[in-house]
């Protein structure tokens, strides 16, 4: 992505800018008039021009929707309340309804913003919004796109991903927003107000307003509208006490001014359309509203607190709501709450104190709208997410709290040549190549399907921790101590990927821990990432994006081309004969049924249920040579060899109460020279009982080698990774559910990896990577994973476990360990 036309980066030159706002009560333009302040101090040359998106939709349009939220908010607040209401509770209603208006917004305003040619364009109305990521979705708009979220409470219209910035008025808004639009980037404002809503003299204001210097001074405003309630405001303002001077601005609502001014109430004072809004707002004690939109937000840029008494419906509860939960607001519904609210402040000054305290930390907090604008103008364009893929969706969809779904890698560094720690430095120069680094994981909701999005901010320096242990601090048992910790801690969808360098290890070596979410990619591409990155080779491809083919005729032309056997880029692509692809067709088709007969896993003597994210890595090593020397002698793939050490680990494990066979879901990579360098998950899986029961080792070996063969020659891994295609296919609901189903205990009751490592050293800045650990995630109801990599000289062992089985874990890793020991004594 390129930066903005017109600009020469780090917030230079800009020469046109364009504000989308809407004459609808004073907020939007309000906010406008506050963004275009900023414009104009940072880039004084820049032409600025206003559009209106509501007189832009044609003649008569703007009028019509003023007069409609007048009366929804007026005379049918119901309705009003039911609309906002559906547009969080159902999903398709505000998609359907974004999507129309968008469309419609967007080619209205389409020829404005094209004659004008913008180098930045300020949104501060949602329709107006929803027009322009409509044009930067169809590539008629380049320029950088920012919304100010003007409500305290954002709404499924304010926000799109398709906007470069989106800013909203407190952290707590920022979920909501990302909620509304997953794939939005999101930064909190401070108030878009104008430069001279500020914290100021009270007694100067008063001075200049003529009003009371000891009078406790309570502003109201109802917005430019003078909506709600305002004549009961006053009077309960009136009632809590003598002290008390209600000042009531009614703007252009000249009926309100004449009703309160025959009030005839000496301590009120009734003031019409003003533009001392500054002055009334800084000679105030507190500030009542009842929408929370401009009027809030002087408040807070001047340090008021904001009373919120009896909030419009829809946007006004939800605004009061937010600033209640931030502690900037107290809200009050029922008759007689505001004049008890009053009292209190009266009676607490500590606690109005506080209130004002609050909302001066908020403001001093927040970004401001200059450096804001500066980070607009010079970041690239916020990218469009591409949706998962089948294979890397599945993890998003079976992951849950006590059950996450990350993988990853222990990577232990030794000592440079002289004598040196691994640094900080060298761990962000190999982690730079981690598969997901970039990535936001957005899982998507009852309609729309996972995606995942490119941050182009993200770095590696941001994702990695450091821990300095105590120098010469004892290997083994302080290595399981920060993997433990570290990899009980789930990544998230928001920030898949999470680092840790461990140094002060004896001997001087250092450990790299990373953990990313298993939807970033598979075993393989991690570990092909972090040697290629060590070596100097190219970074990985990403993904492919599926192909979207709409309807019944596209979810069968896709299904077609699995049954036909392409499962991989190999298949049709190649210009393979017909022939091949019968024969590919048929192993699929033998591999799918080999499935389907399967049934459930036989039934295993532990405790399946996990409570919890925490997990417990129990490690061992054994020889490479002599792993693969004792393979030969046997006659059986060094694959095999190991899966039967782990089949009897599992056997002395349960000893008598072991079952003839267990059911292990053995990934196994199905790349081909189409896919070997993508990252993704890229595999299949082979369900295979490895047998357990009663046996000598020697007759595990030979077993573990016709089963794993048997499923293998059928074509399993491959009819796994078609079903896990196949069932991507389903609308998102019944995806979501339906890969639910079929990852989880029901279907095998462990799982084991035997993931290709590095066979040759691989050095990091002239530190040698000695070992590496392979860490597996769990799957529901099934509470034993073991990993184990070939790594230069080593073969090496992983059991994940949850916390609570931390003995178990152990047990089975040392176990593999003592059964290759007696294995090759028995060979030799």
């Amino acid at each position: 992505m390129t930066a903005a036309r017109g600009t020469s980066g780090e917030g230079g030159a800009l020469e046109r800018v364009l504000i989308v706002s809407a004459n609808m009560g004073e907020g939007h333009n309000a906010t406008g008039r506050a963004l275009e302040g900023a414009v104009r101090e940072r880039w004084p040359a820049a032409e600025v021009k206003w559009l209106d998106a509501l007189d832009e939709l044609g003649p008569g349009f703007g009028g019509l929707f003023r007069r409609i939220y007048v009366a929804n908010v007026e005379t049918t607040p119901w309705l009003y309340e039911f609309f906002y209401d559906a547009i969080w509770r159902l999903a398709w209603f505000a998609a359907a309804s974004k999507r129309f208006t968008a469309s419609w917004c967007g080619r209205r305003l389409a020829k404005p913003v094209a004659d004008f040619a913008p180098d930045l364009v300020l949104s501060t109305y949602p329709m107006g919004t929803a027009g322009l990521a409509w044009l930067r979705r169809r590539g008629k708009l380049r320029a950088p796109i920012g919304a100010w979220v003007s409500d305290f409470a954002p709404h499924p219209f304010w926000v799109y991903g398709s906007a470069d910035l989106t800013m909203v008025m407190h952290d707590v808004a920022v979920g909501l927003a990302r909620r509304c639009a997953p794939s939005a980037v999101v930064g909190v404002s401070a108030p878009p107000v104008r430069a001279e809503f500020r914290p100021g003299d009270r007694a100067g204001a008063r001075q200049r307003l003529g009003l009371p210097p000891e009078a406790f001074v309570a502003l109201v405003s109802c917005g430019s509208l003078g909506f709600g309630d305002v004549e009961g405001t006053v009077r309960e303002l009136l009632a809590a006490g003598p002290e008390v001077l209600p000042v009531a601005i009614c703007g252009r609502n000249e009926a309100l001014q004449r009703r309160l001014e025959r009030l005839g109430e000496p301590r009120l004072r009734v003031v019409g359309w003003t533009d001392r809004m500054a002055d009334y707002t800084i000679a105030s004690d507190v500030v009542v509203t009842n929408a929370g939109g401009a009027t809030g937000l002087e408040a807070l840029a001047c340090g008021r607190p904001v009373l919120m008494h009896r909030p419009i419906a829809a946007h006004g509860k939800a605004n009061a709501r937010l600033m209640a939960e931030a502690g900037l607001a107290l809200v009050t519904e029922q008759d007689g709450e505001l004049t008890a609210s009053v009292r209190t402040l009266l009676a607490e000054p500590e606690r109005l104190k506080a209130m004002e305290e609050a909302a001066t930390r908020h403001c001093d907090s927040a970004t401001s709208l200059t450096a804001a604008l500066e980070s607009l103008v010079d970041s690239p364009l916020n990218p469009a997410p591409q949706r998962l893929r089948p294979e890397d969706a599945l993890f998003l969809h079976v992951a849950t709290p006590q059950v996450p779904q990350q993988v990853g890698a222990v990577l232990m560094l030794d000592p440079k040549a002289d004598g040196s720690r691994p640094t900080h430095a060298d761990a962000v120069h190999l982690l730079s190549a981690t598969p997901g680094l970039r990535a936001r994981l957005l899982p998507g909701g009852g309609l729309w399907r996972a995606k995942w999005q490119e941050d182009p901010a993200r770095t590696a320096d941001g994702i990695l921790g450091d821990v300095e242990l105590p120098a010469g601090s004892e290997l083994e048992s302080s290595l399981t101590a920060q993997m433990d910790d570290f990899f009980s801690e789930p990544v998230s969808s928001e920030h898949p990927v999470r680092a840790r360098l461990v140094t002060g290890l004896e001997g001087e070596q250092g450990a790299l821990l990373i953990a990313l979410h298993h939807a970033a990619s598979d075993g393989i591409a991690v570990i092909g990432a972090l040697v290629g990155q060590a070596r100097g080779k190219p970074p990985l491809d990403p993904p492919p994006a599926p192909v979207r083919r709409r309807g019944l005729r596209g979810a069968a032309d896709r299904a077609g081309e699995l049954v036909r056997g392409s499962g991989g880029p190999s298949g049709a692509a190649s210009g393979a004969k017909k022939g091949a692809k019968r024969r590919e067709a048929e192993e699929l088709a033998r591999g799918i049924w080999a499935l389907a007969r399967a049934g459930a896993a036989p039934r295993v003597p532990w405790e399946t249920r996990i409570s919890g994210p925490r997990r417990h890595y129990a490690r061992a090593h054994l020889s490479a040579p002599a792993v693969r020397a004792a393979a030969r002698k046997v006659g059986v793939p060094t694959t095999d060899f190991v899966l039967a050490l782990v089949a009897e680990a599992v056997h002395q494990e349960l000893g008598a109460a072991a079952p003839e066979r267990v059911r292990v879901l053995i990934p196994m990579s199905i790349r081909d020279t189409g896919t070997f360098r993508q990252l993704g998950n890229h595999t299949g899986a082979a369900s295979v009982d490895l047998p357990t029961g009663a046996m000598s080792l020697a007759e595990r070996v030979r077993a573990t080698r016709e089963l794993l063969a048997e499923q293998v020659t059928r074509g399993a891994p491959r009819a796994g990774n078609a079903v896990v295609r196949v069932i991507g296919i389903l609308p998102p609901w019944l995806h979501r559910r339906v890969a639910r189903l079929v990852y989880r205990g029901t279907w095998f009751s462990m799982i084991a990896s035997v993931l290709p490592g590095a066979r040759s050293p691989v050095v990091l800045n002239g530190s040698l990577v000695r070992t590496v650990y392979p860490v597996l995630s769990l799957a529901p109801d099934v509470p034993v994973a073991v990993g184990v990599m070939t790594w230069a000289d080593r073969f090496t062992v992983c059991v994940t476990v949850p916390a609570g089985h931390a003995a178990q874990g152990d047990r089975l890793a040392g176990t593999v360990t003592s059964a290759f020991a007696r294995l090759q004594s028995e060979v030799d």
